[in-house]
């Protein structure tokens, strides 16, 4: 019940936070995938390391990106692998180049585990800004942790 209550905390602020742009401003341009092997919360920051790959809605190639994604706010525990899935929206009409979601994204999120956890989190950021990153499903992640603040994920063109 507490991380069902995180979660919704965590939605309801960046829903908030958001601004009042609708549904219909927005398009899907496909779905990042990406993993982490874990890591330390160090009770006020936390940082890890992610593998991601982008899935062109439009069946185009794939493409990969390296990243960290990391946690200002209370973050106590270690978690071990997690699988985040996230929508890519972007407004109608925004230009979709190569590597386009390489960039800087900020967010709110929420995040428990007692074996195996979940967390939610919606982030806006990329080139330009232009991207928003919204969960397909709840993070899945192992280990023991509790986890609420503001995210930032960094994604870099990588390679397999």
């Amino acid at each position: 019940m507490f991380k069902q209550t995180l979660i919704a905390a965590a939605v309801v602020a960046v829903a908030g936070w958001a601004g009042s742009a609708t549904a219909a401003d927005y398009t899907s341009l496909g779905r990042l995938v990406c993993g982490s092997d874990g890591g330390q919360g160090l009770i006020v920051t936390s940082e890890k390391n992610l593998i991601c790959t982008y899935t062109p809605a439009s069946g185009g190639p794939k493409a990969v990106y390296a990243g960290k994604i990391g946690k200002f706010g209370i973050d106590v525990g270690q978690t071990g692998k997690s699988v985040m899935i996230w929508q890519v929206l972007a407004k109608t009409g925004t230009d979709m180049p190569e590597f386009a979601l390489a960039g800087e994204y900020y967010g709110v999120g929420a995040d428990a585990s007692l074996g195996a956890g979940g967390g939610a989190k919606v982030i806006v950021g990329g080139t330009n800004k232009a991207f928003m990153l919204q969960p397909l499903n709840l993070q899945a992640q192992e280990g023991l942790n509790l986890a609420v603040g503001v995210e930032k994920m960094t994604l870099v063109p990588g390679e397999i």
